[in-house]
């Protein structure tokens, strides 16, 4: 026979007790007070309104009447007083405590006390506090009555003198009660099961529930230990003398940085706890050292062993692995209440892994701090960049014309456009007009247009995409000039091409040119493959000549950092992106979805095994104007420059919508002489439609004459021989 189950009956519901407990403490009872609360708060505001003279009504006046004439002055107390009881009715529901009753009796002593405060100032005078001046029928009643008692021992101006102290004593007293936060902790009773009740499942008995259960508490966590390491030594201070030429702008135009003290107590007390999480989880560990950035600290954990079981001390230990401590990372986030969190398993050089936690408070990294500090000073190139500081505080410098271009990702206000700002004014503040040129095309239109006026502009930023394709087309242009013109001289770089030059009565002074890119996609988008090739061909062979390229994208996916691109941009700076295969494209590594934004950034130089985290430089638009301001006044300027690629932007207007072999029919008309339709079709490969409407094209665009009698060729209106085919004229940057 099976056995059966024994009948276990359902607890009941809440009992009655319980169901008017909580009705009278989240129910009625508590709209009630929130209600009354709120009726309060509205007389308290009326009252208000009525004393400041804003409101009057049939009852308004008698009330604020009354307490004019019995308090004076101390009838806006009325207010503070109604305004805090209506608070406190509201407060009931949330507030375990209401107010408590030590207080309440300090702030009516003080209200007293400012009262006869009042009346003594104004000379106790009856008629002024009829008037509903001064403390009122209740100040000068209190004021008198003490000096009376003082004057019957005293002297009249001995007594007054006293009853000042005493209220004065009154007064300051009752206020630090009432200010004071100290309160006096209240334990609550948890309620138990009564005796006599027990639960056992399988005997059937049930739990009387007409009495509150006790909530669990959680396991209490033991405090983890605080660590007693001391700051890795901060970085030198920046040079006190730095050499400068005359012709460059002073440094005092930008702004200082200020500096921050690290609060070591609080950074040993997250290294102990991290000591504490990686042993909870079964990885033993030690905190060894921490660095101190602008934005993150630097946490140094050393692995330890792991005693396999069933062996003794000191035998076979076996390493914890590194990857062991990398898969924690959002554990040692949660622990450490961390924003976010990077793991460096290990850092490069070091014999330890980098957890990296962010600051409290994030420092602000300027640019006059890195162009007087010492590495900004060793590199001793015009095309020195101050790129912002690491997680050590260190100033982080490179060097452009060694990149020799600059790749830069980041989301929408992670940064980017302020470093395309910071490389700016870098360069303004190294260079001269003549030394260095700079071009800049914004499509996104807002970030590099306060640039205008600059004397290093080439031209005025382009913000136009045809006008900005035209601009590439001429860098393109002039990278060749310049290669002709180091051949004729038989130079190797643009640095020994102007020694030469500077030798001849006639040699023409070729300066550097930086070009900024502020937003590749839209680029991408509009004319990829075009964008691509040049960008490509430049990155390829424009450093020799002087030419180099920063570039910018918020979006870094494959179909606009292509691989092409990425091979010739081996200088990378990353901030914070949207996930790690944006990462990975630009770095070619994980990392980047963790950054902070706002300046937080990693940048993997060309020799770099591995990226460098760091915070980036900022700069405001005050420094922007000053720098531009003063290269203004050395160079003045008289007219408005024309931008070199203006003829490109003619042409693309005159054969835009032409054939896309226009250009290779003139190029075959300039080589061969012969200008038929059927020649056409042989030169280029196609039918004979299409060469026939290549020459009527041409005759629209004023190359060649109309048809002639007799069979003969069409006439070529213009001259060939002195004809470019890229539609740029030889012309020198001034």
């Amino acid at each position: 026979m099976a056995r059966q189950r024994p009948f276990v009956q359902p607890p009941p519901g809440p009992g009655l007790w319980q169901r008017l407990g909580a009705l009278r403490s989240g129910g009625l009872g508590g709209y009630a007070a929130e209600a009354a609360g709120l009726l309060v708060l509205a007389l308290a505001l009326l009252t208000l309104l009525g004393l400041s003279g804003l409101s009057s009504g049939a009852w308004l006046d008698p009330w604020v009447g009354l307490w004019r004439r019995w308090l004076g002055w101390g009838s806006w107390l009325v207010v503070a007083g109604l305004a805090l009881a209506g608070w406190n009715l509201l407060a009931q529901r949330r507030a375990a405590r209401s107010f408590p009753l030590g207080r309440l009796i300090a702030f009516e002593a003080a209200t007293f006390a400012a009262l006869g405060l009042l009346s003594l100032g104004m000379g106790q005078s009856l008629e002024v506090a009829e008037a509903g001046q001064a403390g009122g029928l209740i100040g000068w009643g209190l004021a008198e009555s003490l000096r009376l008692l003082f004057g019957s021992l005293l002297p009249d101006w001995l007594a007054l003198g006293l009853s000042w102290l005493v209220w004065l004593a009154i007064f300051a007293y009752s206020v630090l009660l009432v200010v004071s936060r100290r309160r006096a902790a209240v334990a609550e009773p948890i309620p138990s099961v009564p005796e006599g009740l027990s639960v056992s499942p399988a005997s059937g008995m049930q739990l009387d529930m007409d009495e509150p259960l006790a909530e669990p508490q959680p396991a209490r966590r033991e405090p983890a230990p605080r660590k007693n390491l001391s700051a890795e030594p901060q970085p030198a201070k920046p040079l006190a003398n730095v050499p400068r030429a005359a012709e460059l702008p002073p440094l005092d135009l930008l702004v200082e940085e200020k500096s921050t003290r690290p609060d070591e107590r609080q950074i040993n007390q997250l290294a102990g706890k991290l000591e504490q999480t990686l042993a909870e989880f079964g990885i033993p560990a030690r905190v060894v050292g921490f660095q101190i950035g602008p934005t993150v600290t630097q946490f140094a954990v050393e692995p330890g062993y792991i005693q396999r079981p069933g062996e003794e001390d000191g035998e076979n230990r076996q390493k914890v692995r590194v990857a062991q401590i990398s898969a924690l990372q959002r554990d040692l986030a949660l622990a450490l209440s961390a924003q976010r969190l990077r793991i460096q398993a290990p850092v490069p050089g070091r014999s330890y892994v980098g957890i990296e936690v962010p600051n409290a408070r994030t420092a602000t990294v300027r640019l006059r701090p890195i162009l007087e500090s010492a590495p900004f000073q060793k590199l001793a190139s015009p095309l020195a960049l101050a790129l912002g500081r690491d997680v050590s505080g260190a100033p982080i410098a490179a060097d452009l014309g060694k990149m020799p271009h600059l790749l830069v990702a980041g989301t929408t206000g992670s940064g980017k456009s302020v470093l395309m700002s910071a490389i700016a004014i870098c360069l303004a503040m190294s260079n001269t007009p003549n030394d260095l040129r700079l071009v800049m095309l914004d499509p996104k239109m807002v970030e590099l247009v306060r640039f205008n006026g600059l004397p290093h502009m080439v031209s005025k930023v382009e913000t136009d995409l045809e006008r900005i394709g035209a601009a590439l087309r001429w860098l393109v242009a002039e990278m060749q000039r310049r290669y002709k013109l180091l051949e004729a001289e038989r130079a190797r770089d643009l640095a020994s091409y102007n020694q030469k030059a500077a030798k001849q009565a006639d040699g023409e002074h070729l300066p550097r040119i930086v070009v900024l890119i502020d937003e590749l996609a839209d680029l991408m988008m509009s004319t990829a493959e075009h964008t691509e090739s040049t960008l490509v061909r430049l990155a390829q062979m424009a450093r020799a000549v002087g030419i180099h390229l920063v570039v910018a994208t918020q979006r870094p996916s494959t179909d606009v950092v292509t691989g092409l691109i990425k091979a010739n941009f081996p200088a990378r700076i990353s901030f914070a992106v949207a996930s790690s295969v944006d990462s990975r494209v630009i770095l070619d590594t994980s990392g980047a979805e963790a950054l902070l934004g706002r300046g937080d950034m990693l940048y993997l130089a060309p020799e770099a095994a591995a990226p460098l985290r760091s915070q980036g430089v900022m700069i405001n638009d005050k420094e922007i104007d000053a720098v531009i301001d003063y290269w203004q006044r050395a160079w003045p300027q008289d007219a408005p420059k024309q931008a070199p690629w203006d003829a490109l932007v003619q042409r693309d207007a005159i054969i835009g919508d032409k054939d896309e072999l226009i250009e290779q029919a003139i190029e075959v008309i300039r080589q061969t002489g012969k200008s038929s339709a059927s020649h056409l079709q042989r030169a280029l490969r196609i039918g004979y439609p299409r060469a026939a409407r290549l020459v009527d094209e041409l005759e629209e665009m004023g190359v060649l004459g109309p048809v002639q009698s007799g069979g003969k060729e069409r006439e070529v209106l213009i001259n060939l021989d002195n004809y470019d085919p890229d539609g740029v004229a030889e012309e020198e940057i001034e």
